[in-house]
Protein backbone atom coordinates (compact mmCIF):
# COMPACT_ATOMS: atom_id res chain seq x y z
CA UNK A 1 0.00 0.00 0.00
CA UNK A 2 1.35 3.42 -0.93
CA UNK A 3 2.23 5.89 1.81
CA UNK A 4 1.13 9.45 1.09
CA UNK A 5 2.48 12.42 3.01
CA UNK A 6 1.12 15.94 3.29
CA UNK A 7 2.37 18.24 0.50
CA UNK A 8 5.42 20.30 1.46
CA UNK A 9 6.61 23.63 0.03
CA UNK A 10 9.99 23.18 -1.68
CA UNK A 11 11.65 25.96 -3.65
CA UNK A 12 8.39 27.43 -4.86
CA UNK A 13 6.80 24.07 -5.73
CA UNK A 14 4.31 22.14 -3.67
CA UNK A 15 4.90 18.44 -4.10
CA UNK A 16 3.11 15.47 -2.68
CA UNK A 17 5.33 12.45 -2.19
CA UNK A 18 3.97 9.02 -2.82
CA UNK A 19 6.27 6.24 -1.66
CA UNK A 20 5.49 2.85 -3.14
CA UNK A 21 7.37 -0.39 -3.48
CA UNK A 22 8.12 0.43 -7.11
CA UNK A 23 9.75 3.77 -6.28
CA UNK A 24 8.97 7.39 -5.51
CA UNK A 25 6.59 9.54 -7.56
CA UNK A 26 6.56 13.32 -7.25
CA UNK A 27 3.13 14.79 -7.95
CA UNK A 28 3.06 18.55 -8.70
CA UNK A 29 0.20 20.26 -6.86
CA UNK A 30 0.74 23.85 -7.93
CA UNK A 31 -2.08 25.19 -10.14
CA UNK A 32 -2.73 26.59 -12.63
CA UNK A 33 1.01 26.52 -13.43
CA UNK A 34 2.02 23.44 -15.42
CA UNK A 35 4.47 20.91 -14.00
CA UNK A 36 7.15 22.00 -16.47
CA UNK A 37 6.66 25.65 -15.54
CA UNK A 38 6.78 24.94 -11.83
CA UNK A 39 9.97 22.93 -12.13
CA UNK A 40 11.55 25.82 -13.99
CA UNK A 41 11.40 27.85 -10.75
CA UNK A 42 14.04 25.57 -9.19
CA UNK A 43 17.67 25.85 -10.40
CA UNK A 44 18.95 22.89 -12.40
CA UNK A 45 20.97 20.35 -10.45
CA UNK A 46 24.72 20.60 -11.03
CA UNK A 47 26.64 17.33 -11.42
CA UNK A 48 30.33 17.62 -10.49
CA UNK A 49 33.05 15.00 -10.84
CA UNK A 50 35.19 15.46 -7.73
CA UNK A 51 38.99 15.32 -7.74
CA UNK A 52 41.19 16.07 -4.71
CA UNK A 53 42.73 19.53 -4.81
CA UNK A 54 46.03 18.34 -3.33
CA UNK A 55 47.54 16.86 -0.20
CA UNK A 56 48.81 18.12 3.13
CA UNK A 57 50.82 16.68 6.01
CA UNK A 58 53.12 13.69 6.12
CA UNK A 59 52.39 10.54 4.09
CA UNK A 60 50.70 7.76 6.04
CA UNK A 61 51.04 4.02 5.58
CA UNK A 62 47.92 1.99 4.90
CA UNK A 63 46.29 -0.62 2.70
CA UNK A 64 43.48 -0.81 0.18
CA UNK A 65 42.92 -4.53 0.72
CA UNK A 66 39.19 -3.83 1.15
CA UNK A 67 39.06 -3.29 -2.60
CA UNK A 68 36.97 -0.92 -4.64
CA UNK A 69 35.02 1.96 -3.13
CA UNK A 70 31.47 1.33 -1.97
CA UNK A 71 30.70 5.05 -1.91
CA UNK A 72 31.83 6.01 -5.39
CA UNK A 73 31.42 4.10 -8.65
CA UNK A 74 34.65 5.20 -10.34
CA UNK A 75 37.71 3.36 -11.59
CA UNK A 76 40.03 5.52 -9.47
CA UNK A 77 38.08 5.08 -6.20
CA UNK A 78 39.09 2.62 -3.45
CA UNK A 79 38.17 1.60 0.09
CA UNK A 80 41.28 1.82 2.25
CA UNK A 81 42.45 1.70 5.85
CA UNK A 82 45.00 3.67 7.83
CA UNK A 83 45.40 2.02 11.20
CA UNK A 84 41.87 1.17 12.31
CA UNK A 85 40.21 3.95 10.31
CA UNK A 86 38.39 3.29 7.04
CA UNK A 87 38.53 5.88 4.27
CA UNK A 88 36.07 5.52 1.41
CA UNK A 89 36.66 6.74 -1.16
CA UNK A 90 40.39 7.12 -1.62
CA UNK A 91 41.66 8.19 -5.04
CA UNK A 92 44.42 6.81 -7.23
CA UNK A 93 46.02 9.13 -9.77
CA UNK A 94 47.09 6.37 -12.17
CA UNK A 95 46.22 2.67 -12.65
CA UNK A 96 48.15 0.28 -10.39
CA UNK A 97 49.34 3.15 -8.22
CA UNK A 98 51.45 2.51 -5.13
CA UNK A 99 49.78 5.34 -3.19
CA UNK A 100 46.34 6.95 -2.93
CA UNK A 101 44.85 10.19 -1.67
CA UNK A 102 42.41 9.73 1.22
CA UNK A 103 40.32 11.96 3.48
CA UNK A 104 39.39 14.41 0.70
CA UNK A 105 35.83 15.39 -0.12
CA UNK A 106 33.98 18.34 -1.69
CA UNK A 107 33.86 20.20 1.64
CA UNK A 108 37.54 19.50 2.42
CA UNK A 109 39.21 18.88 -0.95
CA UNK A 110 42.77 18.54 0.38
CA UNK A 111 43.60 15.00 1.52
CA UNK A 112 46.49 12.90 2.77
CA UNK A 113 48.83 10.61 0.86
CA UNK A 114 48.55 6.97 1.89
CA UNK A 115 51.48 4.80 0.85
CA UNK A 116 50.53 1.20 0.06
CA UNK A 117 52.60 -1.98 0.59
CA UNK A 118 51.89 -3.09 -2.99
CA UNK A 119 50.50 -1.62 -6.18
CA UNK A 120 46.74 -1.48 -6.60
CA UNK A 121 45.10 -4.27 -8.62
CA UNK A 122 43.11 -3.69 -11.77
CA UNK A 123 39.79 -2.01 -11.07
CA UNK A 124 36.58 -3.61 -12.25
CA UNK A 125 34.23 -1.87 -14.69
CA UNK A 126 32.89 1.42 -13.34
CA UNK A 127 29.85 3.33 -14.56
CA UNK A 128 30.13 6.65 -12.68
CA UNK A 129 26.44 6.29 -11.91
CA UNK A 130 26.22 6.52 -8.14
CA UNK A 131 25.86 9.89 -6.45
CA UNK A 132 28.45 10.15 -3.64
CA UNK A 133 27.56 13.43 -1.95
CA UNK A 134 24.62 15.80 -2.25
CA UNK A 135 24.02 19.45 -1.50
CA UNK A 136 20.29 19.85 -1.06
CA UNK A 137 18.30 22.92 -2.01
CA UNK A 138 18.42 24.20 1.57
CA UNK A 139 22.23 23.84 1.75
CA UNK A 140 22.29 20.58 3.73
CA UNK A 141 25.14 18.21 2.82
CA UNK A 142 24.48 14.46 2.64
CA UNK A 143 26.96 11.64 2.11
CA UNK A 144 26.52 8.06 0.97
CA UNK A 145 26.46 5.51 3.82
CA UNK A 146 28.71 2.54 3.03
CA UNK A 147 27.95 0.48 6.14
CA UNK A 148 24.86 -1.44 7.12
CA UNK A 149 21.78 0.79 7.29
CA UNK A 150 18.05 0.16 7.41
CA UNK A 151 14.97 0.59 5.26
CA UNK A 152 12.14 3.10 5.34
CA UNK A 153 9.15 2.73 3.02
CA UNK A 154 10.85 -0.28 1.43
CA UNK A 155 13.88 1.78 0.40
CA UNK A 156 17.44 1.64 1.73
CA UNK A 157 18.66 4.55 3.82
CA UNK A 158 21.42 5.61 1.42
CA UNK A 159 22.60 8.98 2.76
CA UNK A 160 23.18 10.61 6.11
CA UNK A 161 22.88 14.41 6.29
CA UNK A 162 24.42 17.19 8.34
CA UNK A 163 20.98 18.15 9.70
CA UNK A 164 20.47 14.56 11.00
CA UNK A 165 17.90 13.76 8.34
CA UNK A 166 18.32 10.75 6.08
CA UNK A 167 17.87 10.21 2.37
CA UNK A 168 16.25 7.02 1.12
CA UNK A 169 16.66 5.57 -2.34
CA UNK A 170 18.47 7.37 -5.16
CA UNK A 171 18.02 10.86 -6.61
CA UNK A 172 15.25 11.13 -9.18
CA UNK A 173 15.12 13.59 -12.05
CA UNK A 174 12.25 15.87 -12.98
CA UNK A 175 13.59 17.60 -16.06
CA UNK A 176 16.88 19.33 -15.20
CA UNK A 177 16.19 19.16 -11.46
CA UNK A 178 16.93 16.12 -9.35
CA UNK A 179 15.13 15.45 -6.09
CA UNK A 180 15.96 13.46 -2.98
CA UNK A 181 13.51 11.70 -0.71
CA UNK A 182 14.34 12.99 2.77
CA UNK A 183 13.22 11.45 6.04
CA UNK A 184 13.10 13.27 9.37
CA UNK A 185 13.49 10.83 12.25
CA UNK A 186 13.00 11.08 15.99
CA UNK A 187 15.60 10.23 18.64
CA UNK A 188 14.74 6.55 18.24
CA UNK A 189 15.29 6.79 14.46
CA UNK A 190 11.59 6.39 13.77
CA UNK A 191 10.38 8.40 10.74
CA UNK A 192 8.40 11.53 11.58
CA UNK A 193 7.95 12.79 8.03
CA UNK A 194 8.98 11.92 4.48
CA UNK A 195 9.30 14.70 1.93
CA UNK A 196 10.88 15.63 -1.38
CA UNK A 197 13.60 18.25 -1.62
CA UNK A 198 15.52 19.53 -4.62
CA UNK A 199 19.23 18.77 -5.02
CA UNK A 200 21.47 21.73 -5.85
CA UNK A 201 24.68 19.74 -6.47
CA UNK A 202 25.56 16.09 -6.92
CA UNK A 203 29.17 14.99 -6.58
CA UNK A 204 30.28 11.82 -8.28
Amino acid sequence: MALTRRPRQIGGIILALVVACSGVIFVPRQTPVSAAGALGAVPATKVVVFHPAGTAGSPQRGTCDMGESLALDRSDAWRCMVGNEIFDPCFSLVPHASSVICDADPQHPTGIVVVLPAKLPSHGPAHNAQAWMLRLGDGTICGFLTGATGEIANQRINYGCTNKNEIIGSPQAQGAVQYATAVKVDKNYKPISIFAISIATIWK
